[in-house]
């Protein structure tokens, strides 16, 4: 009796692997038609299926992409400029095969977690008469459709070096990844992309970086307005000119940034970090820059940019005219986009060197006491609330002088040593300081220039004295 059940256990689960992946097929065909027509809304990319020839275990596809919009108006730019001629719809096509699930174990590096179906890709440039001609690099996609719902395509850009461009400039990079994960409705976006190595030279110099990688996580908000994280970090980046001898090395280079929506308010903040950077010998670092805006209006936004976008289809407006429009719809939103008093803050600029440290930190927002004043252009400046501190090392204003310096005399060949070069710099910076200090823009402090301003009701002040900032420069008020 325990036999036969398990003999017929076995029939099903074989019936079932059997039949199962014929029925995957139609569910894959469904998903990746939904996935497509999401992907075609966006308006920059257009995805247009060829053919389809399905099987029992996996399906033959060809899909023809091609570039739209902006995107396409990009690459003809690039295109002109080296020289070429302008297509209407710039593409490629994608030759798929598509494994049927739930176990795609006839995929290269197949898996075993249960999928709908694993689709392997390369590039063609060409499928007329049956011939292909695969684009200069070999590019292979792999997409996994999953069970839940959502996919994850993965791109393997294999190790590459060649001219790039008309002139003698040759690029070359090791193995990169790009990986993106869109769920259902393209609600939500991940995506990835690590380059281990970069690098284009040419006669007059070249540039080089290692440890790429760039992460994001975007999703739309109130408004159909993005928001997510975004990262960037970069190892090491190295800039040579030959010409001048001149050379710049920074490293560890770090960047974040994240935007969120709460109760109708835009959130935004980055930060830059770089732990060292070398120029003309000179090490500097670490360096940090931290930005954010705060309490932005987002349906006042959103309607800027609509406006902004509908005015600038019309390619046949004056620019004249363009800019009136843009600025009165800025003057109807005034109000609305500065109701919650918005901020934007520098909370951090530093630098260290062996010189010393600079330092700053700036502030804007507006006083939503009076209200009175948001909504009037004319009066509006006298609601602004700011306050701006920077202090800065007088030797690290030398050692950058001197650079400058540097770069200035090799263009007309003027020999010089350290020394002169330094005393050079001094002078220079004693020059243009010293009339700040004396007019009160800055004061120097030991070895520190400090810098201090606000604004509030109207009144500016720097150095904590009263300072008015009329239309085309400043000057200490009388």
């Amino acid at each position: 009796m325990i036999m036969r059940k398990s003999i017929v256990i076995v029939l099903v689960l074989l019936v079932l692997s059997a039949v199962a992946p014929f029925g995957f097929g139609f569910w894959a065909d469904s998903r990746l038609n939904t996935l497509l027509e999401d992907l075609n809304e966006s308006g920059l990319v257009s995805f247009t299926i060829i053919k389809t020839s399905r099987g029992w275990l996996s399906t033959e596809s060809v899909v023809e992409v091609e570039l739209a919009g902006q995107l396409a108006k990009a690459f003809n730019k690039i295109k002109q400029k080296e020289g070429g001629g302008v297509v209407e719809n710039p593409g490629v096509f994608l030759r798929s095969r598509i494994y049927h699930g739930p176990i795609a174990f006839m995929a290269r590096n197949p898996s075993f977690i249960p999928v709908v179906a694993t689709i392997d890709s390369r590039i063609v440039k060409d499928i007329s008469d049956g011939a292909e001609e695969l684009v200069n690099i070999d590019y292979r996609f792999r997409t996994d459709l999953a069970i839940q719902g959502g996919s994850k395509t993965t791109l393997s850009i294999p190790e590459w070096s060649g001219p790039v461009g008309k002139g003698d400039a040759v690029a070359e990079w090791k193995d990169a990844m790009i990986s993106f994960k869109l769920s259902d409705g393209l609600s939500k976006t991940d995506s990835r992309i690590d380059i281990p190595f970069f690098r284009i030279s040419a006669a007059n110099g070249g540039m080089a970086l290692t440890g790429l990688t760039l992460s994001s996580e975007i999703r739309p908000g109130a408004e159909d307005l993005p928001v997510g994280d975004s990262t960037v970090e970069i190892k090491n980046i190295e800039f040579s000119d030959r010409k001048t001898g001149a050379s710049f090395n920074m490293s560890n280079l770090g960047i974040t940034a994240n935007t969120d929506i709460m109760d109708g308010l835009l959130d935004s903040k980055a930060e830059i970090k770089l732990g060292k950077f070398t120029l003309s010998g000179e090490q500097y670092g670490p360096a940090v820059f931290k930005l954010a805006f705060r309490n932005f209006n987002v349906a006042s936004i959103a309607r800027i940019s609509s406006k902004m976008k509908e005015i600038r289809q019309n390619p046949d407006m004056p620019q004249d005219q363009m800019n009136m429009m843009i600025g009165a719809t800025m003057i109807s939103e005034l109000s609305n986009l500065l109701q919650k008093g918005p901020v934007i803050e520098i909370g951090e600029l530093s630098l260290g060197s062996s010189y010393g440290k600079l330092m700053g930190t700036a502030m804007i927002t507006v006083d939503t006491d009076r209200p009175e004043m948001l909504s009037n252009p004319l009066l509006v400046k006298d609601a602004i609330i700011g306050e701006v501190d920077l202090e800065m090392p007088e030797e690290l204003m030398v050692a950058f002088t001197m650079a400058t310096l540097r770069k200035e005399f090799k263009d007309v060949n003027i020999q010089y040593n350290e020394d002169q070069l330094k005393t050079m710099a001094k002078a220079r910076v004693n020059k243009r300081m010293s009339r700040l200090v004396a007019g009160n823009i800055f004061n120097k402090v030991g070895n520190m220039f400090k810098f201090s301003a606000s604004i509030k009701n109207g009144i500016s002040r720097v150095n904590g004295k009263p300072f008015q900032i009329p239309f085309g420069g400043m000057r200490p008020a009388q």
